[in-house]
């Protein structure tokens, strides 16, 4: 019984940032989300892949100090935000739904904190 709570105890804050992210979207443009070992977050939304990649690479724009570079064919863009170099991609799933993935590195680290700040806000724009 105690290590079940244990457990739950220490896995709890794992499972936050995914609810946080899921309560924050109004108008259920989320679909599901996860985060991968090496603090990449990963959604699938409900929007076409064009708007949703014109939607992220405004979103990463706004949010970093200094110039995005993008691969628009292949639907990437990297950028500076908070001292991390961010990565987001965008391809498509299916018929109006897409997959976006964000993910951080400062100092040569997977920064979570920051990749799910950028991920939060292309989803808050993408409500818009």
């Amino acid at each position: 019984m105690n290590k079940q709570i244990l457990t739950i105890a220490l896995l709890a804050p794992l499972f936050s940032g995914c609810i946080a992210a899921a309560v924050g979207v109004v108008g259920g443009v989320l679909l599901s989300q996860e985060v991968l070992e090496d603090a990449t977050y990963v959604g699938r939304v409900k929007q076409d892949a064009n708007r949703t990649w014109a939607s992220a690479k405004t979103s990463l724009s706004n949010a970093s100090l200094k110039p995005i570079e993008t691969n628009n064919a292949a639907r990437t863009a990297s950028g500076e935000v908070d001292g991390a170099k961010v990565v987001i991609s965008v391809a498509t799933t299916d018929l109006n739904e897409c997959e976006i993935r964000v993910s951080a590195k400062k100092y040569g680290v997977a920064n979570g904190e920051i990749a799910r700040m950028v991920f939060d806000k292309i989803l808050a724009d993408l409500d818009r």
